[in-house]
């Protein structure tokens, strides 16, 4: 906890919380950002997009990798400053850069809303992947379970997160190799003619449901308060971890193409698991199908982290209901923050209203992606004692030039969705407000130093 939330904390009568731990180290980093970025997407999204873009889809994931390194290049250079030894992430950058809350706040808000209907996807697209085992199992109830598991997992220390991450990541590794060498020399070129049957335009048109793929990525910054080394390390990470990523979404969805016509894998609810069943030996397919219900544990683990963390952060903050901050104090984690994600995303799942959540979570990605990359342009010009610190060190025009493409290109990928969503949008961020508004007014009854909590983040190495 930094010294002025300390003081904050001194003002109304408070004793010092327990810390989050630094018990994460490289490893568990790679863990779960390529865990995150793999479970999220190649499994879930690769044949369906399909009926959008025929068998160019892995050339589309390859065009992704610049838009996707832009975006990523804010949270490298922000988390390379003292910023990035605390959790919060974007919403941390963004206000300390502007000098003000609402705007961070708000697209952190709306972050929390999409990793909570991300969490819902993704668990049940295990519950239903698990029936490539048990056909007759109820997906809803297995995505209940996966969910209770992983909030214990969560709940009883970052340590065990973070092993538990490592094995499940090693074990999706294996997967990812019987699915892809073997694969190659199984690939008939003839799946890919024509390339492009709905014309380049569906080509393009397929990219912004494909960034779901990789949005996500960003959940590594909010491992920072418990990462040993965050500044030097979590940015390498960032670079490395993407790249890889890349390489594996174009070598499966290469694959995944070349050995099953694009029409059949559009129409598959395991379509990783279904193409290798088509060159691999008799059981080996269930090896790809555990390897993918690895992939959505994997990111299951490392988004369960997330919410809890944005609760934690924002209520540390007095964004929100300071309650919302309280830290375990055998385990040191966010106990009732990770309860009320979890309870909340089963919730959607058993009353079936997970897509009112669902709707959102991209826009909600793309409008912060927009704030933070606005952020990396401004960040040398109207915080220069903040940008000087930073260990990832790009040029003023660089970073310009960087941060306007990725905004650029955010901007184009939500304006084609955004006014699908509108409605809902709205209404989230009118919750989100209401609560800000609230917690900011009671807060200040109390005491707490929202201008002096501002300053101490930007001029001293926390």
């Amino acid at each position: 906890m930094s010294r002025v939330l300390v003081e904050n904390s001194q003002v109304v009568g408070l004793q010092e919380k327990p810390a989050l731990k630094r018990d994460l180290g490289v490893l568990e980093s790679y863990a779960t950002l390529i865990g995150i970025l793999i479970g999220s997407g190649i499994f879930v999204v690769t044949g369906q997009a399909g009926a959008i873009a025929g068998p160019s889809v892995p050339l589309a994931y390859l065009l992704m990798m610049p838009i996707i390194l832009a975006t990523a290049a804010a949270y490298m250079v922000f988390m390379s400053t003292p910023l990035g030894n605390s959790p919060g992430g974007a919403y941390i950058h963004i206000s300390r850069t502007f000098n003000s809350y609402y705007l961070g706040y708000i697209g952190m808000w709306l972050k929390w809303v999409a990793f909570i209907g991300a969490l819902g996807v993704l668990s049940l697209s295990l519950g239903e992947y698990f029936t490539f085992f048990l056909p007759d199992a109820n997906p809803v109830v297995i995505a209940t379970l996966v969910l209770l598991f992983f909030f214990v997992v969560n709940l009883v220390g970052v340590k065990i997160y973070g092993k538990v991450q490592v094995v499940m990541f090693f074990l999706l590794l294996l997967a990812i190799a019987v699915l892809v060498i073997p694969g190659l020399f199984a690939v008939k070129l003839t799946n890919y003619q024509p390339l492009f049957p709905f014309g380049v335009k569906g080509m393009f048109a397929v990219m912004p449901s494909l960034f779901m793929s990789y949005a996500g990525f960003e959940a590594l910054a909010q491992t920072a308060g418990e990462t040993k080394d965050a500044r030097k390390s979590i940015p390498k990470v960032f670079l490395r971890g993407i790249l890889i990523a890349v390489l594996i979404y174009v070598l499966m969805s290469f694959v995944a193409f070349g050995v099953m016509p694009y029409q059949d894998l559009a129409q598959s609810k395991s379509a990783m698991a279904d193409a290798a069943n088509s060159y691999l030996p008799l059981g080996a397919a269930s090896v790809v199908a555990m390897g993918a219900i690895m992939a959505f544990s994997t990111s299951i683990n490392s988004t369960l982290m997330v919410p809890a963390r944005i609760l934690y952060v924002l209520a540390e903050e007095r964004m929100i209901p300071k309650f919302l901050a309280r830290l375990n104090p055998k385990y040191s984690t966010p106990d009732v923050s990770l309860a009320i994600s979890t309870g909340i995303a089963i919730l959607l799942l058993w009353t079936k209203t997970l897509g009112y959540m669902l709707n959102v979570a991209l826009q909600a990605m793309f409008l912060l992606y927009i704030f933070h990359g606005i952020a990396l342009v401004f960040l040398p010009f109207v915080r220069k004692e903040l940008y000087k610190k930073a260990q990832v060190k790009l040029a003023p025009g660089v970073l310009v030039a960087v941060g306007l493409f990725s905004v650029i290109c955010m901007i184009l990928f939500s304006y084609t969705m955004i006014l699908s969503v509108i409605k809902l949008f709205v209404v989230w961020i009118a919750v989100g407000t209401i609560l800000y508004l609230y917690e900011r007014n009671k807060a200040k009854k109390e005491g707490f130093d929202y201008s002096l909590n501002l300053k101490a983040w930007v001029n001293e190495d926390i």
